[in-house]
């Protein structure tokens, strides 16, 4: 990605300082790196890597590649098509605890769309509302393990809501072409 082509999505480039996790009750946006696959099919993955803002956890999983304007939400990746290619040359799918990419978000990152699943833990256990996808498909399920209740979502480059049976019910996601 060249910077003339970050600077025109972002309209302005700034300078954003990485932080850690913020306090409780405040939006956070985590990112986490996917870096192998059990027999099973689970995503072995990195620990997650937190931050206040949305722009900062994009920043981090394209390894500085896509600078968004501070103070941006989620659902920018709705707003412009090539903002939504650039995330999914990177991440494989972003959750949101919010509909319409709103709220705090998890972004699971990786180029592997082969039918591995994450099994949402801690914070995003029964939160996610809305999901970007950048696999053409995603499944949610209410139990880990691709386990229970399912609704999938299509196709890759879009933000999804999640119907009212699932929707803060998720806890794991199956990523597949």
């Amino acid at each position: 990605m060249t910077g003339s082509f970050v600077q025109a999505l972002a309209g302005v480039v700034l300078a954003s300082s990485l932080g850690a996790v913020p306090s409780t009750g405040a939006e956070q946006h985590c990112v986490v790196e996917v870096v192998g696959q059990s027999k099973g099919g689970e995503l072995i993955t990195a620990e997650p890597v937190c931050f206040s803002t949305f722009s900062d956890a994009m920043r981090s999983a394209s390894e500085g590649e896509l600078i968004l304007p501070r103070g941006v939400d989620g659902d920018v990746v709705l707003s412009s098509g090539d903002v939504a290619r650039a995330v999914s040359s990177f991440a494989i799918g972003i959750h949101y605890d919010g509909y319409g990419g709103s709220g705090s978000s998890i972004t699971i990152t990786g180029s592997n769309c082969s039918g591995g699943y994450w099994n949402a833990t801690g914070f995003w256990k029964d939160r996610i509302r809305s999901s970007y996808n950048g696999c053409p498909k995603l499944r949610h399920y209410t139990n880990k393990n691709r386990q229970g209740s399912s609704q999938t979502t299509s196709p890759a480059g879009q933000t999804h809501n999640l119907g009212s049976t699932l929707a803060g019910r998720v806890e794991s996601v199956q990523y597949s072409s």
